[in-house]
């Protein structure tokens, strides 16, 4: 091996090295472990947020969450004791309920208590996005949202010109729920 080879090796290291810690740092993006810990101190504080980037971040929990949940094919179901279609029933079945298990505060708390729930962030979360975090921790309570959603011709939802959430094509199975609730 030559003087240049272990020269290149060395430098490269020394890449990989400053790549990976920006990486956990968050020079790239935001980590799964930076937005456990800044959504977690949005809900666990009751102070207002101390500077403008303090606010900025925690405003973006909810809707990261949401972003992660129905990019990967989440929907939320809704009232199981009145819906009568066997999709919506299905989906009822297999999706947290917008109701019983989504707070008032919203989606990010329950990310954030599941993932106390499981233990934290793992290792890996340090580096990753917090998309693959969120779902990895809803996939552990509703492990076929997603499959039973497109399954019962659900579309999946997606951000709106608005910045809401909407569904991302005509809701077929939700024209039918209405349909059987019309008086007849």
């Amino acid at each position: 091996m030559s003087d240049n080879d272990g020269s290149a090796a060395f430098g490269v290291m020394i890449i990989a090295g400053v790549a990976a810690w920006g990486l956990h740092a968050g020079w790239f993006y935001q980590t799964g472990q930076q937005w456990f810990d800044t959504c977690w101190e949005s809900i666990n504080t009751k102070n207002p947020p101390a500077t403008a980037a303090q606010a900025t971040a925690w405003a973006q929990c909810e809707p990261q969450t949401q972003r992660a949940l129905f990019d990967a094919g989440y929907v939320l179901g809704g009232n199981r004791e009145t819906d009568l279609t066997p999709a919506t029933q299905a989906v009822d079945a297999a999706c947290p309920n917008r109701f019983t298990d989504v707070p008032i505060a919203g989606m990010n708390v329950m990310a954030i208590d599941l993932l106390q729930k499981d233990g934290g962030p793992q290792w890996l979360d340090r580096f990753m996005p917090p998309d693959q975090m969120i779902v990895r921790t809803f996939n552990k309570r509703w492990p076929n949202c997603s499959s039973v959603r497109a399954a019962n011709g659900f579309p999946k939802l997606a951000q709106q010109p608005d910045g809401l959430f909407g569904w991302s094509a005509p809701c077929k199975p939700c024209e039918a729920e209405i349909a059987a609730h019309a008086p007849k």
